[in-house]
């Protein structure tokens, strides 16, 4: 029993480090924002002008920014990528998008694009609300409600509710599924690509997913009868962080749906246990991140879940499922695991009613998991109308100041799977 009792100390001892760390990580963070826009300068865009306003987040990559149409006056999220990136994401991103061929109400939608001339690439987004977590990266500082981090830390033991674990498990279960059934794999699944739905927009209790800069379709196992070299030279990698990847990331293999999959299981267990047990292990204790995954137990979960075993068990069954599919061709029974979620409500006696923990004044009005059918769609290019081209319009003529490029576009490339 050893193993369980470490397991557990290593949880416990990341609340004592947070409470610490919470308030540094906010400096650390404040210092590395690209400086914003001058406020009331107009990025131009094919279908009309957008006033910036203020910034929303900010990270390796690139910015986000509050603007408002000129011509109603509607807000909108402005994401900002440097010229000087090598591999744009917000290239890919919207050549992703433009490819989708089943639309999802939790894909968050690109309105326009653009290239402003020597300085940025930009897309505008709707405003979605609340970030449902953060990391180094990216952290969303929304003016229409607390921070969910913040929300984490001073409510239900730094941890979401039952209903409200769930609930999330659920909607962006369907948000990965419907990405599958078009084909791709994100590639980066973590708490901080999801948002929270604008309360004015009556989507307060609805999930979004976002960020489809590092999708890629699946690389077929001995397609073409490839070599088994040629096929590890070509193969998809993982590219997000460490603490989400999948065993078969950290092994370097070459991923498929299951491997989104299982970063969403290792995400789920961290709202309901508010820190995954190798939250501390850093880049180079990769080896040891991976030695935890792959020991992990039903009695592990349970010893530091203060849940029932047999939901703890029905949870980790989840795993098990995610976990089946022998080839990255191969789809998860994503409707196996949605009644799976149905009846942790009822194990857990857990009340599908019960307001959000953001929201605790509204009964929960999210959307639920509907089946579809789960055919991948033909194997096709990309579509290139999303690109974006020389002809894009600049900026306004009245801009006083460019923006300074995201420090991330500096940095030196990752040799090795690319952890974030």
């Amino acid at each position: 029993m050893n193993h369980i009792h470490d397991f557990c100390s290593i949880v416990s001892h990341y609340f004592s480090y947070s409470n610490f760390s919470i308030k540094k990580e906010k400096e650390r963070r404040s210092h590395n924002r690209m400086a914003a826009p001058p406020q009331k300068e107009l990025i131009r865009a094919q279908n009309g002008n957008y006033e910036v306003t203020k910034p929303l987040a900010t990270g390796t990559f690139g910015s986000i920014y509050k603007a408002k149409r000129e011509s109603d006056g509607k807000l909108f999220a402005v994401k900002c990528e440097s010229l000087n990136m090598k591999s744009s994401l917000l290239r890919q991103m919207s050549v992703v998008l433009a490819s989708i061929q089943y639309p999802s109400p939790f894909f968050a939608t690109i309105e326009e694009r653009g290239t402003v001339p020597q300085r940025f690439l930009f897309v505008v987004m709707p405003l979605v609300g609340l970030s449902i977590y953060f990391d180094q990266n990216f952290s969303f500082d929304v003016q229409y409600g607390e921070n969910l981090i913040d929300l984490m830390h001073s409510v239900r033991e730094r941890k979401f509710s039952m209903s409200t674990g769930l609930h999330l498990a659920e909607q962006t279960l369907t948000a990965i599924r419907d990405l599958h059934r078009n084909g791709f794999i994100h590639r980066d699944i973590k708490p901080t690509h999801f948002c929270i739905g604008r309360e004015s927009e009556d989507q307060y209790h609805h999930v979004f997913l976002l960020d489809f800069g590092l999708c890629k379709r699946p690389r077929f196992a001995n397609k073409n009868n490839e070599a088994e070299e040629q096929m590890r030279k070509n193969a998809i990698l993982y590219r997000g962080v460490v603490k989400y990847a999948s065993v078969h990331a950290h092994q370097g293999k070459n991923l498929g749906y299951k491997d989104d999959m299982e970063s969403w299981w290792y995400m789920v267990l961290e709202f309901f246990l508010g820190a995954l047990p190798w939250a501390l292990l850093n880049k180079e204790s990769e080896q040891d991140v991976l030695h935890l995954k792959k020991r992990l137990t039903a009695q592990m979960v349970a010893a530091c879940w203060k849940t029932t075993s047999e939901t703890s068990s029905a949870f980790f069954e989840l795993l098990s499922i995610v976990r089946e599919p022998k080839d990255v061709a191969e789809f998860v029974d994503y409707d196996r695991i949605a009644d799976g979620i149905t009846k942790l409500f009822e194990k857990s006696k857990a009340n599908p009613q019960e307001p959000p923990d953001w929201d605790c004044m509204t009964d929960y009005k999210g959307p639920s998991y509907q089946q579809v059918p789960m055919i991948a769609p033909p194997e096709v290019g990309l579509k290139p109308e999303m690109e974006f081209g020389k002809n894009d319009p600049g900026a306004a003529a009245g801009s006083v100041e460019p923006m300074k490029s995201a420090e991330g576009a500096k940095k030196k490339k990752k040799k090795v799977r690319c952890f974030s």
